[in-house]
């Protein structure tokens, strides 16, 4: 057996390959980026300019009113800042922009949202498995934020890239559960006066739209960021032909 260890270089349809994938994950990207943007601007229009008059979150007091701001906002911060990290132009031709931007990420996005979301997830009225939920995300964003910093620290930039998408998955989830909210209240709106489901009671249908809207968002965004992870990469020309040059 024989085998032809020479490198393989990659031949023109390997090469268009790589950038149509390299184009359709740049379009799947800019729509995420656009819809992500939208969702947001429509979110933070309730505390610009701030009211609890117009909270989305019926405030306790006036100090809870201002953590729940401060954390919205440091959210929206995480969420933009993480749209830039995965931009490919900016890591390829910006390095240090992409390091900056993953600062502004974690340490004015991710770490001050989690820590202001401790308070405000205590005191809000919205049920018990609301809050648990809210509480389980939060726990997760720090964990996986963390260990994509060190990752990062380490040098161990695959590590990192992964840990980095399950966190940025996790940033999301206040955006995909305000695209099924809408899902969630039209399910609930027709069992609202099924005598077995809810007999007309709306305090306890608006407590299980909230709990499946923080819920759902959560176990799916999850989901899909562990489904791309583990996706199984393509095989090339280059490894085929590699293959090929095998003589037995």
């Amino acid at each position: 057996m024989t085998t032809d260890t020479r490198p393989v270089r990659p031949g023109p349809a390997s090469a268009r390959g790589r950038a149509a994938r390299r184009r359709a994950a740049t379009w799947w990207l800019a729509v995420l980026a656009a819809t992500t943007l939208v969702v947001l601007c429509v979110a933070l229009r309730a505390y610009v300019p701030p009211d609890m008059a117009t909270s989305r979150i019926p405030p306790r007091s006036t100090p809870h009113y201002v953590l729940l701001v401060c954390h919205i906002f440091t959210a929206a911060v995480a969420v933009v800042t993480g749209l830039a990290q995965f931009w490919p132009r900016l890591r390829a031709r910006h390095p240090a922009a992409h390091r900056w931007a993953g600062r502004a990420y974690f340490f004015a996005g991710v770490f001050p949202s989690a820590v202001l979301a401790v308070p405000v997830v205590g005191f809000a009225p919205t049920g018990f498995s609301n809050q648990l939920s809210l509480a389980v995300l939060d726990v997760l964003w720090v964990v996986t934020g963390i260990a994509g910093y060190r990752a990062a620290r380490q040098r161990r930039y695959a590590d990192h890239r992964r840990w980095m998408i399950r966190n940025f998955a996790l940033t999301l989830v206040a955006v995909a559960s305000r695209l099924c909210q809408p899902v969630f209240e039209h399910a609930v709106a027709a069992q609202l006066h099924d005598p077995v489901a809810y007999a007309g009671d709306r305090l306890a249908a608006a407590h299980d739209i909230a709990t499946a809207s923080a819920w759902f968002p959560l176990v799916l965004n999850l989901v899909v960021a562990e489904a791309w992870l583990r996706r199984r990469p393509r095989k090339t020309v280059g490894a085929a032909a590699a293959a090929a040059r095998t003589v037995c």
